[in-house]
């Protein structure tokens, strides 16, 4: 279908600002809410902020830390409005691995600002602007604003956010997206997914479901499509999900019509009988994404809600969002497993051959290659950006940007693209992205590590479920078995989040060598049922 025309995302946020100033436009399970017209006066007043600072490069990323809070969200309109990316940085991360995305933005931008939307303090560089709670909520109720004689808003090519992700180098990688695809994803979700509600539903507004946190580009969904189209944007926070009565109970209240969350949350939601249409009386579609949909699950699903629609999507950090479908009943009596979906509209999907970059002919295997609307890169990594970005072959790029997956995938020949797990080391678990070399670097850098090799352990559907870690210890070291487990764990949950550490040790006095002195990976997956 072809993408509403025209369509700019900040553009059309404020023309909601304007026709419904006293509507929600986001709510979290705390209770804490911001209205489209405190959204835009906000921002404005933050945007305003931004913009009087000296010594900060006008395009110079800026830091927003926190968690599921009106202010976060306040924080990305305002950098839109100012010319600066947004920055998300997770209250779910170490300290550690917060300063190594400050460090890596200050590298390449100078001095840059970090809005502190929690009440912790931050231990941060001297030369970083900071902003504590309370200084940012002065200024964005206007107590500090700053007269400003022009607008620096974003263009096509301006990067809006900037994610960091798993790095394999042992630091995260920020993506750089572009303005354009913003606008682009925001015009293809109203299309192709949202036409998919009454005409009714649209008039009174959608509630979205956001779970993901803004540090994960599944969170993309919801704010770009729902906040622009004047809907309502319910957040499950970290607190709610202490429990599955606490989260159940925030569901109860929330009037969801659309949900978005990895198939494993629907999978952990699905356990519990009461999961169903008593609880969420108004959901009407489910779109699932960031790792392998089963077919069980969607069955259970169509069992527990009546009527609804589930959608099956597919994107990498790099592309965002590039695939998606319905999931029909065709689809789930095929043999074969759930397809990932077509492509959107101003994006092409092309399946080459890893090793030659030939065209693989449709049902052969092959790499994903996305061509058009993909990230412009890897902040500050020009090495990186070379090996994922501008490698497809000029005759089917024709001078539009591309990204190299690493995904194995296989194509119908009515364009219906099917995955087919990895070619390289990434992997997803519970719908988070993880480099293993990450994982390797920080446990080697351990006094009590001399070689070690992190296995991911799949389920009978090809899913990771856990991360498996064999040690080789150090000559030195004079703990085993839980106990050094455990001394591990303690050290490198400074530098690595929970859903990155390994949830299982084992040790070898040494570890199998391939040809190149390395840990040989396939050996040692044999050896441990891998």
């Amino acid at each position: 279908m072809k993408t509403t025309q025209g369509r700019n995302y900040l553009s059309a946020v404020q023309e909601w600002v304007a026709r419904a100033p006293q509507r929600v436009a986001f709510e979290n399970s705390a209770g804490e809410s911001v209205t489209y017209g405190e959204l835009g006066a906000q921002s404005d007043a933050l945007a305003n902020w931004l913009m009087s600072l000296e010594g900060i490069d006008g395009h110079a990323p800026v830091v927003l830390y926190g968690h599921k809070s009106p202010l976060m969200l306040v924080g990305m309109l305002a950098c839109a409005k100012s010319g600066h990316a947004y920055v998300p940085v997770d209250t779910i991360y170490p300290m550690e691995r917060v300063r190594s995305i400050v460090e890596q933005l200050e590298r390449h931008a100078g001095r840059i600002a970090v809005l502190n939307t929690t009440k912790a303090p931050l231990a941060l560089p001297q030369d970083v602007v900071s902003l504590t709670l309370g200084e940012l909520t002065d200024v964005c109720e206007g107590k500090e604003a700053a007269l400003v004689t022009q607008a620096r808003q974003l263009g096509e090519e301006d990067t809006f956010y900037i994610l960091f992700t798993s790095g394999s180098t042992g630091e995260p990688k920020g993506v750089e997206m572009p303005m354009r695809y913003v606008n682009y994803f925001t015009r293809w979700l109203i299309d192709d997914y949202r036409s998919l509600a009454s005409e009714d539903e649209r008039e009174r507004g959608l509630v979205w479901f956001n779970r993901s946190p803004f540090t994960f580009d599944l969170s993309t969904d919801d704010l770009f499509c729902g906040l622009s189209n004047g809907d309502k944007i319910f957040a499950l926070e970290e607190r709610a999900e202490s429990s599955y009565k606490e989260t159940f109970d925030a569901l109860a209240k929330s009037g969801i019509t659309d949900w978005i969350s990895t198939p494993s949350f629907v999978d952990a939601c699905l356990a519990d009988p009461s999961f169903s249409s008593d609880l969420l009386p108004a959901l009407r579609r489910v779109m699932l994404a960031g790792e392998t949909l089963r077919k069980d699950t969607v069955a259970r699903l169509y069992e527990r809600f009546p009527g609804i629609v589930v959608l099956n999507n597919y994107g990498p950090t790099e592309t965002g969002t590039v695939t998606m479908c319905v999931v029909t009943d065709e689809m789930m009596q095929d043999e074969r497993p759930l397809p990932i979906g077509y492509v959107g509209p101003e994006a092409q999907a092309v399946v080459l051959d890893p090793q030659t970059l030939e065209e693989v002919p449709d049902g052969g295997r092959g790499e994903l290659f996305i061509v058009g609307n993909v990230a412009k890169g890897y902040w500050g990594r020009q090495d990186l950006t070379q090996e994922r970005f501008g490698v497809c072959p000029e005759g089917i790029a024709q001078g539009r940007p591309s990204y190299r997956t690493g995904d194995a995938c296989t194509r119908d020949a009515n364009g219906l693209l099917y995955y087919g797990g990895r070619f390289d080391t990434m992997i997803k678990l519970h719908g988070y992205r993880i480099e293993v070399g990450e994982v390797e670097s920080v446990l080697s850098a351990l006094d009590e590590v001399d070689m070690v090799c992190v296995l991911p352990l799949h389920r009978d559907n090809g899913a990771v479920y856990r991360l498996l870690a064999v040690v080789q210890p150090s000559a030195t070291c004079d703990e085993a078995g839980r106990a050094l487990t455990k001394r591990i764990k303690a050290q490198i949950r400074d530098t690595l989040p929970s859903y990155m550490i390994p949830g299982s040790f084992r040790y070898l006095d040494a570890l199998p060598l391939n040809a190149n002195g390395k840990a040989d990976r396939k050996a040692l997956a044999q050896l441990m049922g891998a």
